[in-house]
């Protein structure tokens, strides 16, 4: 998908796409790896294990920092697990974990101390505060840095991507109704969910693959009012950017139809006759071939068919998870 109309490249040159990443393990999200010409990352990874193979990819564009996040500046118990990625500042909850196959990942190896900032404190100082997106995969902490960053959840930011926990998989982690609640205060609305399941461990090898509803990536983007009354307040040549930089994160996740909402709405404020035609026509150029192909008889019943066939040729395993966030 071509996110960047060529006409401005010089635009994203001066203002890439700035992403913050909490639980930066593994590097840029592949999703958006495809566009890395035209992102500043700012990554954050308490964990050694992961900082040491993160710090070697850093450049003038991808800036790694090995601290944590919370809600304000503070130093934390952090709990090092046997699987890196599950190490978190709270406590595996063994008491459901170990109902589901594989539970000694979250065995604790190490309990250390993390120290923590706050986000909006952390940008303010590096004066970094213009962010479009953030990304946050902390293991139960994600409201704590959402509590610590309203200056740029207000102000600044488009789009957020949050792992969710539906059951307490950490004791006492905040779970996906009350992260809901925090984010759409600041006038975000859900538009996605990437699921994961888990069979439980006595059953794993009977029936199909989907289990429990355990966790999952939710995808938030800012509502068009809000995102005006945000663009409105900065100088035009920024607020023609802030309003670029929101229609390609809407591209990057494959919704085109809220891509042409945004510049319905807010368009013809910041861009010419011309240019508005060149951009609608840019983002409805960009619908995959599969949404081209025009109805015809049989068409949903093919489409069901198949779907069952997808089902009964899955893999047999104890986690199922949803294979994209996006409307692919």
């Amino acid at each position: 998908m071509n996110i960047y109309p060529a006409e401005y490249e010089d635009v994203y040159q001066s203002y890439p796409i700035t992403i913050v990443d909490a639980g930066a393990s593994g590097g840029i999200m592949p999703l958006w790896k495809l566009h890395h010409r035209h992102l500043f990352i700012i990554g954050f990874e308490p964990d050694a294990r992961a900082f040491d193979a993160l710090s070697g990819q850093q450049n003038r564009l991808v800036n790694y920092f090995n601290i944590g996040l919370d809600q304000q500046s503070c130093e934390i118990p952090f709990y090092l697990t046997r699987k890196q990625e599950n190490s978190s500042c709270y406590l595996p909850n063994r008491d459901l974990l170990d109902r589901f196959p594989k539970p000694n990942r979250f065995d604790v190896i190490e309990e250390t101390t993390l120290k923590c900032r706050a986000l909006d404190e952390f940008l303010n100082e590096e004066n970094l505060s213009d962010v479009d997106f953030v990304k946050l995969d902390t293991q139960g902490s994600e409201l704590k840095i959402l509590q610590g960053a309203p200056s740029i959840l207000e102000q600044s930011v488009f789009g957020l991507e949050v792992e969710v926990c539906f059951n307490e998989l950490y004791k006492s982690a905040p779970l996906f109704s009350d992260i809901d609640l925090f984010v759409r205060q600041f006038g975000f609305e859900l538009i996605d969910l990437r699921t994961v399941s888990w069979k439980k461990a006595v059953g794993a090898n009977i029936g199909n693959s989907k289990g429990q509803l355990v966790f999952a990536d939710a995808l938030y983007f800012k509502q068009p009012q809000h995102i005006e009354e945000t663009i409105r307040l900065l100088a035009d040549n920024r607020a023609k950017s802030k309003l670029l930089r929101s229609l390609s994160i809407c591209l990057i996740y494959g919704f085109l139809d809220y891509a042409i909402e945004l510049l319905d709405i807010m368009g013809s404020k910041y861009f010419s006759d011309r240019e508005l035609k060149n951009l609608d026509s840019h983002i409805r150029s960009q619908a995959p071939l599969a949404s081209r192909i025009p109805n015809f008889p049989m068409r949903s019943q093919l489409a069901v068919f198949f779907s069952k066939l997808s089902k009964w040729l899955e893999p047999r395993r104890h986690k199922k998870a949803e294979p994209n966030l996006g409307n692919f």
